[in-house]
């Protein structure tokens, strides 16, 4: 096992998945058991865990800002990428439960930020601090999703998808707005942009394409539960 590099398909991709799957799991089945025997308690873990969150999102941000290696970059350390501002989400939504957190959590953490667990864009290894800083920045945001769905009952609905859809248009107008001023590819809607060069030149077809693709994975990670009401609503109405 290289430690020095990582490469997508590896030992080291594999351990990544195993061990995130089995955090969120034991996090999921903690809460469960707790809000089963002691609602309060169960509140309580979930205000720690929103804090300790909101202290990795400070600790990570800063890191990015200036302590990494190379120190501050104009084009990478910005925290404006969907997965970090959904990992600040992430620590409001576990803090103050409002549906419209949670529910941006959801859609932007397992609709968008999970494709990062299947092509991610890191090639630093485990011996490096950018590797652990970019699965656990992840796992925040794709487990926390997952978290609020299993262990807090959270069932997205057709407007929850709508409002997810619209915050996350009117968020990517403001990247390509912030991008095409300083040259940048936050977000990966820039000019210059290699994780999605292959769909094409830019602005079209790839910006559309974009677009497409970030509004297909949402619709993804809200079909299951439209699925489930469609068929619970065609029982209820059978006499």
């Amino acid at each position: 096992m290289n430690l020095d590099l990582f490469e997508k398909g590896s030992v080291t991709h594999l351990l990544v998945l195993i061990m995130s799957a089995s955090l969120v799991a034991l996090a999921v089945l903690i809460q469960r058991t707790t809000r089963s025997k002691h609602p309060q308690k169960a509140d309580r873990l979930r205000l720690g865990a929103g804090i300790a969150v909101l202290l990795f999102q400070i600790v990570h941000n800063v890191y990015w800002l200036s302590l990494r290696e190379g120190g501050f970059s104009l084009e990478e350390s910005l925290p404006l990428h969907f997965c970090d501002i959904t990992g600040l989400i992430a620590a409001a939504a576990l803090i103050f439960p409002d549906r419209r957190l949670v529910t941006l959590l959801y859609f932007w953490g397992v609709g968008l930020s999970s494709t990062a667990f299947v092509i991610p864009v890191i090639a630093e290894g485990p011996a490096f601090l950018v590797f652990w800083t970019f699965w656990v920045s992840h796992l925040i945001v794709v487990g926390g999703g997952i978290f609020f769905v299993l262990a807090e009952g959270y069932h997205p609905s057709l407007r929850d998808l709508l409002f997810s859809l619209a915050a996350a248009t009117a968020y990517v107008l403001c990247l390509l707005a912030i991008n095409l001023a300083i040259g940048t590819n936050y977000g990966y809607v820039g000019e210059d942009s290699p994780p999605t060069a292959f769909l094409g030149a830019w602005p079209v077809p790839r910006l559309p394409l974009l677009f497409l693709g970030g509004a297909l994975l949402q619709t993804a990670a809200w079909a299951p539960f439209g699925i489930l009401h469609h068929r619970r609503t065609r029982q209820a109405a059978r006499p």
